[in-house]
């Protein structure tokens, strides 16, 4: 009886996951996209870190990036980034670039990493690796899902990989 009541509680919690990715989804999907400047935007987003005792770089990019977005959307996507880089890699070092089509931003910590087998695994709701569950160590594995549902409603990618020189880089290619 139990374990049927159990059961029946994690379908209730993956019914209620899905419907909070897929209201991300449809709120970056809604809201009107807008002409910005990403540097500028990023590098906001930063200062507000920085504000907070965070150590949060950007890089300047190359030449200037403005491309039509929805800001709030991708400001939750980014903040869901680097808010894991500042809490399991110290900081955040983050830059953008245009190419061609798209646009690529990293944000890129100095922790140790993921094992490269839990790499996908971590996009996975309530999936996360550090298991302490402590307040000061983060949430219940929702972030990167969330961050995920809104890039690609933005029709762009996000992809984890452990940089060769330490730290994990979430790197976000969108269209421009």
């Amino acid at each position: 009886e139990n374990r049927e009541k159990m059961i029946e509680t994690l379908d209730e919690m993956q019914r209620m996951v899905e419907a909070a990715l897929a209201f991300s989804r449809d709120e970056a999907a809604r809201e009107a996209a807008t002409k910005i400047d990403l540097g500028e935007f990023i590098d906001a987003i930063a200062e507000d870190y920085r504000d907070m005792g965070r150590e949060v770089s950007v890089a300047p990019p190359p030449t200037r990036v403005v491309a039509r977005f929805r800001p709030f959307s991708l400001k939750r996507a980014l903040r869901n980034l680097i808010d894991n880089a500042v809490r399991y890699g110290e900081a955040a070092d983050i830059s953008v670039e245009a190419r061609d089509e798209a646009v690529v931003i990293r944000i890129r910590d100095r922790g140790p990493g993921i094992p490269q087998e839990r790499i996908d695994d971590v996009f996975d709701p309530f999936v996360r690796l550090e298991e302490s569950r402590s307040e000061d160590t983060g949430g219940i594995g929702l972030g990167l899902s969330i961050a995920r549902s809104i890039v690609q409603a933005h029709g762009g990618s996000l992809v984890l990989a452990n940089h060769p020189e330490g730290g994990l880089e979430a790197r976000i290619t969108l269209p421009a």
